[in-house]
């Protein structure tokens, strides 16, 4: 009681106006019940804004308990634009490789430039209202989804470099898995913080959908191939995802001391930046299962 008195006190004291926009924070108890989330985090959101010039002059002006959110996705997205924009030209040309290549590759940049992006977006929003909140926070979803299923094609392509049949069954058969997880996602019913582990349960089994190609592959190529074509990398990046799922289902670690981490360190800045690095792994093994569709597959023999 006492942390949450000093820290409205300071709150009132940082008070200032930015051109007719008012900067001051506000605590968890004096939240609209539509802004309520996550009951850990006690301090630093911002009001209720009711336009985009405010939410948007939050993102540069002044820190708050979504500045780090918005910014790790944010930057994370620009930095997947830069691979997608220089893809072509810094890694197809190193290989005799076709229109699929760039496709497929170009599927999964683009997946993560929108699932970052989208989620930046969303954080911005949160404190515009609550019809506008709900809308944008369907977009992270549908993000998330967009970004797994697209996570999947370059994989699934490589995977089944010389089996086309196969590469177009899974592709196929994960683009309706991950439409039928978006519809459930974006059911208004399932955007309410009490269906949280639901969300997260939708995910994490969407992800888990790799097995099948996985076991797939590793019986066809065997294990030390798959190792050579990055199937490391791609466990790496499914440990990243899922540790941070369970982090932010769990809200962990600021169920331990709430407060603390307010503005630095809560679960869901932490499940941010293990997303950016989960595509950043998933990126690596994309690059050696080309490398190795072109230099060590032989389709042929």
């Amino acid at each position: 009681m006492l942390r949450r008195r000093l820290q409205t006190s300071q709150h009132r004291k940082n008070s200032k106006t930015i051109g007719n926009y008012e900067t001051t924070l506000l605590i968890w108890s004096e939240l609209p019940e539509w802004m309520k989330d996550n009951e850990y985090i006690i301090s630093g959101y911002r009001r209720e804004q009711r336009c985009w010039r405010g939410c948007f002059m939050s993102v540069h002006s002044y820190l708050h308990n979504e500045s780090v959110n918005i910014h790790s996705h944010l930057w994370g997205g620009v930095l997947f634009l830069y691979f997608l924009t220089t893809a072509d030209s810094t890694l197809l040309t190193h290989y005799p490789t076709t229109w699929i290549d760039s496709a497929v590759i170009s599927v999964f940049l683009a997946s993560a430039v929108f699932c970052l992006c989208a989620s930046a977006f969303f954080h911005v929003s949160t404190c515009h209202s609550e019809k506008i909140s709900t809308h944008c926070h369907a977009l992270d979803y549908s993000g998330i989804a967009v970004l797994t299923v697209g996570s999947f094609y370059p994989c699934i392509y490589y995977g089944f470099y010389c089996e086309p049949r196969f590469s177009a069954l899974y592709i196929t058969a994960i683009t309706l898995v991950g439409t039928g997880a978006a519809y459930i996602v974006l059911n208004p019913e399932y955007a309410k913080p009490t269906h949280r582990g639901a969300r997260t349960s939708v995910f994490i089994a969407l992800g888990l959908c790799a097995i099948f190609p996985i076991s797939h592959w590793t019986m066809v190529h065997g294990f030390q191939t798959m190792l050579d074509m990055g199937l490391h990398y791609v466990g790496l990046s499914g440990c990243f995802y899922i540790a941070g799922a369970l982090l932010y289902a769990n809200r962990i670690p600021e169920r331990f001391s709430p407060g603390t981490f307010d503005y630095f360190g809560a679960s869901h800045q932490i499940f941010h930046f293990f997303v950016v690095f989960a595509a950043l792994a998933h990126y690596k093994s994309i690059r050696l299962a080309l490398d190795y569709a072109y230099t060590r597959s032989h389709c042929n023999s």
